[in-house]
């Protein structure tokens, strides 16, 4: 542990006016500095070890105005303003040099003071972008957001459901502002949570877009100041728009839902929950506030626009259309990525069931077995990705070519490990000139690798391009891209012929379905405009404890994970 005297010597050897002394018995060192001639005091506490940048305190932080990037509280009585340098983990501390470390911090702290303070529109512009941080600090220690299920920044009004009594985690433990035209999937465990539980109504959410955002109170400063000033500021139409549509509305409990634009076109979404003894309308001025009780309520927005890029996925891919031949241990994971990158319209399409032999490389939880896949796979979608439209159908490839019009989805993949159906497939889409995507997607056993072959119609090479048979330069039975050499019995067996497998494991299917899926999203997105072939490579070891023999491209494969060109020149297709 280092000392405060250690400290204050340290600082003072670089020109910093500093003092140890205590504050409530733990150690600090205060520094009195000038900030864009300004004296100002900044305190540090002294802690057995810096695993974060340390952080200094402005002392007496209300005389210089309103700070952005500083959160007045209270310490024992005293003010204290903490100063938002880095998040705690945005940045790697050498903890080994605790002196260096405190020097570094104090240097950044006087940078941003001096920003905020010598530059008003800087600061101006910094307490919008941190507005919703600040009002986070009004807010309650350890209380649930408010989950608001809309997205429109429009004035309306809409039901708020209370928790589930005892319910301590899940959707069911928050209070949901959830509109009746909701397009969340009748699946999703929200819809699940309000309309088939009987969740009952709390009271009202009155959501009131903002023109003008005023900066967030600070710990020291009225809440109820703020909401006066914020209702005399918005338009006169939509001032009365609020009288009139809840002039007449009475209750004891309203939550406001603030929404706005702050920097850089952000939205931020805010509230205030309002309560009151008696039933009374919503209060709109000074002389209807009495008796009102206000509390700053945190936000989370459920809705897909957020929901969805804040897990890295894309509102792009919302209308795209793609069907996922096979929901084996690939094609499930293929599906599962699809959904959380933002495709709502998935077709599962396999007429196998979900069984107990699946359970340890499949998606699928136990609960689904002696269920179709197809069937599973959509459930689950719906479960996990509350915007999920994801369909079933219990059929074959072949039924498929049958049924659907194939140049109905934006993208087909197949994932059913059967060379001769896939190139079947693809001759059917040659000899009726349908023109779609497909992605092809396989893996190998004992862990050698896995393949992925996009066939973009209309551009060089085709899936008929990776069975080009390089020894003659005709059409083969096998992928040429293949690690395992053909005519080879690679099948295992634990209880006789009826139960035969290929032996890979779970990591393996991944391996191929994230390799394939990050493919697919790259073509829907546009990124990806030519044909293309992608294989990544494993281990050899447990292919040559089984004696399987491995081809000559196994052995000289360096590109694993690249996208390489598709067009083979010897295809009789393609050099048409």
């Amino acid at each position: 542990m280092i000392l405060k005297n250690q400290i204050s010597q340290y600082l003072s050897e670089y020109g910093f006016d500093c003092e140890p002394g205590d504050f409530f018995g733990q150690g600090v060192v205060k520094v009195s500095t000038t900030i864009s001639g300004y004296a100002a005091e900044l305190m540090l506490r002294i802690e057995d070890r810096f695993l974060s940048l340390p952080e200094f305190l402005l002392l007496e932080p209300s005389k210089y105005g309103k700070l952005a990037h500083v959160n007045i509280e209270r310490i024992d009585d005293v003010e204290v303003g903490l100063v938002c340098v880095n998040a705690p983990d945005a940045v790697s501390v050498n903890f080994d040099q605790p002196l260096l470390l405190v020097r570094d911090s104090l240097k950044r702290h006087i940078s941003l003071l001096e920003s905020v303070m010598s530059d008003p529109d800087w600061n101006d512009r910094e307490l919008l972008r941190e507005f919703y941080s600040n009002w986070l600090f009004l807010c309650k220690s350890g209380q649930k957001p408010l989950l608001i299920n809309f997205s429109q920044p429009i004035l309306q009004r809409v039901d708020v459901y209370e928790p589930i009594e005892k319910a301590k985690y899940g959707l069911h433990s928050y209070y949901v502002a959830h509109p009746s035209d909701s397009e969340i999937s009748k699946l999703s465990e929200m819809h699940f949570s309000i309309k088939e539980r009987d969740r009952k109504v709390a009271g009202k959410a009155v959501v009131i877009p903002l023109d003008q955002l005023i900066p967030a109170p600070n710990s020291n400063e009225s809440v109820e100041d703020w909401y006066l000033k914020t209702i005399n500021r918005l338009p006169d139409e939509r001032l009365n728009q609020l009288r009139d549509q809840l002039g007449q509305w009475r209750d004891k409990h309203y939550w406001i839902v603030f929404t706005a634009i702050t920097v850089d076109n952000n939205r931020t979404w805010f509230a205030l929950k309002l309560d009151n003894d008696n039933k009374k309308a919503l209060p709109l001025s000074s002389n209807k506030i009495d008796g009102w009780r206000l509390t700053p309520i945190s936000v989370r927005v459920f809705n897909q626009e957020n929901v969805v890029q804040r897990g890295g996925g894309s509102t792009s891919l919302a209308d795209k259309k793609v069907a996922v031949v096979g929901v084996g241990s690939v094609g499930s994971e293929v599906g599962h990525k699809l959904a959380a990158a933002g495709v709502r319209h998935l077709h599962f399409i396999d007429p196998d069931f979900y069984q107990i032999d699946n359970l340890h490389r499949h998606m699928l939880p136990q609960a689904y077995i002696d269920l179709p896949k197809s069937m599973g796979m959509v459930y689950q979608c719906h479960a996990q990705f509350p915007w999920s439209d994801a369909h079933y159908s219990c059929e074959s490839l072949l039924t498929f070519v049958e049924k659907y019009p194939c140049d109905f989805f934006d993208l087909i993949v197949i994932a059913i490990g059967n060379p001769s159906l896939e190139r079947f497939f693809k001759q059917h889409l040659l000899d009726n000139n349908i023109d779609v995507t497909t992605l092809n997607c396989w893996l190998e056993g004992f862990g050698v690798g896995g393949h992925a072959v996009l066939d973009i119609s209309g551009t060089d090479g085709c899936l008929l391009c990776a069975y080009v048979d390089h020894a003659d330069g005709c059409r083969g039975l096998h992928s040429n891209l293949n690690f395992i050499e053909a005519n080879q019995d690679v099948m295992k067996s634990i209880a006789g012929c009826g139960n035969q497998f290929i032996s890979y494991g779970a990591a393996s299917s991944a391996q191929t379905a994230v390799m394939a899926s990050s493919l697919a999203i790259r073509y829907l997105e546009g990124k990806q405009a030519d044909s293309c072939r992608v294989s990544w490579k494993g281990d050899d070891d447990d292919a040559q404890a089984e004696n399987i023999k491995l081809t000559h491209r196994y052995y000289q494969f360096k590109e694993s994970l690249k996208r390489l060109p598709l067009l083979d020149e010897d295809c009789d297709v393609c050099s048409r």
